[in-house]
């Protein structure tokens, strides 16, 4: 084994998926011998709900307000432990339909396609970064008009400030922080809806 070290962000990710899923997590250590991980998690049978058209939207759609309409965010992201995080963290807002993609290209073509309101953007992503795959929505008419926010662990204040001015909207740092999160969504969805959607 290596004696190389890594920055535990991993353990902090790992610490609120469990949380989020009333489950709890905790740490054996011995000087010497090494560390046991250990989580509890609270066994649920989830409950099936019979659906007329047979998919997911139409349960989202059902639970939202009547009359409200269903708010989309595009989560691209390519470490699973994030997709799985803001999952988690959406899924509690009955109002809002999430898309996720695993690289900046895939990313451009469900945006073109679904015309989300928000799209949340990570920089560094395995094919094209997030500062290119916002250029590439901006010059688009079809998809110019998006909301972008930048997601990255690049957290320095210089990071923030090209971000911002590079044309996103806002910049989360990670690890995310649920209430920050949250937050800066909702700052982006009103906006969005403020200026009209995407041209829908």
């Amino acid at each position: 084994m290596g004696a190389e070290e890594g920055t535990g962000i991993g353990l902090v990710v790992a610490k609120r998926l469990v949380e989020l899923m009333g489950g709890e997590i905790g740490v054996e250590s011995t000087v010497g011998e090494g560390s046991v991980f250990w989580f509890e998690l609270i066994s649920v049978v989830e409950p099936i709900l019979p659906l007329e058209e047979g998919d997911a939207s139409t349960t989202a759609q059902s639970h939202a307000p009547r009359g409200a309409r269903l708010k989309t965010v595009l989560h691209v992201e390519d470490n699973p432990a994030n997709l799985k995080l803001v999952e988690q963290i959406v899924a509690r807002h009955t109002d809002l339909r999430l898309l996720t993609a695993v690289n900046g290209n895939s990313g451009i073509e469900i945006a073109r396609a679904s015309l989300p309101d928000v799209v949340l953007m990570d920089i560094n992503l395995p094919d094209i970064n997030g500062f290119e795959a916002l250029d590439i929505l901006r010059s688009d008419p079809a998809t110019a008009r998006i909301t972008v926010i930048a997601v990255s662990a690049n957290a320095m204040p210089l990071d923030v400030e090209r971000g911002l001015n590079a044309g996103f909207f806002s910049y989360i740092t990670k690890p995310i922080k649920v209430n920050e999160f949250m937050e800066a969504l909702d700052v982006a969805l009103e906006f969005a809806g403020q200026k009209g959607g995407q041209g829908k």
